[in-house]
């Protein structure tokens, strides 16, 4: 009789649940470390590992690369587990995955955690995202201003030795038309001084007639 046998079902169909846990598989092999639920990590668990264990065992077969295809449908990620992964679990017995406790998740309360590969081809430091901090280099806020300055300088001596071929003609021309509005202006304060004498002499001669 088929007592206690209602295990991992996830809450799916046949063909959902199918579908769920090829999804799971192969981003556990692609990225080695995911964040689920409880009840799904245990369900891949039994999914997964008879996959890694199938690569282990038979490294060139093609007959096992073509049931473990049948069961990720994805060349990429199958490939990926008979030359990376597999090699990694070489003298392991068992035990490829870990699953650690997270916390309850808010809303539905459903236990969460994050399950991944014992052995990895990833860095640790790669997958959290850290980044090693620059040792020679400079603080952002110095560095930036060190770089404007250094701007500045440039485009200031780019303008001294960037004049144009024809400024000192200019220059000259310049002078030259300056020159000739004094002269002019000169000229007209004479003409303005002759023009009064003469009317000042016209006065006084009429005024003596």
């Amino acid at each position: 009789m088929r007592h206690k046998k209602k295990k991992g079902r996830l809450n799916r169909r046949s063909s959902w649940r199918k579908a769920t846990l090829k999804c799971m598989a192969k981003d556990l092999l692609k990225y080695q470390r995911i964040e689920t639920t409880m009840a799904k990590a245990k369900a891949l668990r039994s999914y997964a590992e008879p996959l890694i264990t199938l690569a282990k065992n038979n490294p060139e077969c093609i007959n096992a690369k073509r049931q473990v295809f049948k069961k990720l449908s994805d060349r990429a990620i199958v490939t990926l587990l008979f030359n990376d992964i597999a090699p990694l679990y070489k003298d392991t017995p068992g035990g490829y995955t870990r699953i650690m406790a997270l916390g309850y998740r808010k809303g539905d309360g459903a236990r969460t955690v994050i399950m991944e590969l014992t052995k990895r081809t990833i860095p640790d430091d790669k997958l959290l995202g850290i980044k090693e901090p620059a040792k020679d280099k400079l603080p952002k806020a110095v560095a930036g201003a060190k770089k404007a300055v250094a701007s500045k300088t440039k485009a200031a001596e780019g303008k001294k030795d960037k004049k144009s071929p024809n400024a000192e003609e200019t220059d000259s021309e310049k002078k030259e038309e300056h020159s000739a509005g004094d002269v002019k202006r000169e000229r007209t304060k004479q003409d303005r001084k002759k023009a009064e004498k003469k009317s000042l002499f016209k006065r006084f001669r009429r005024k003596s007639i």
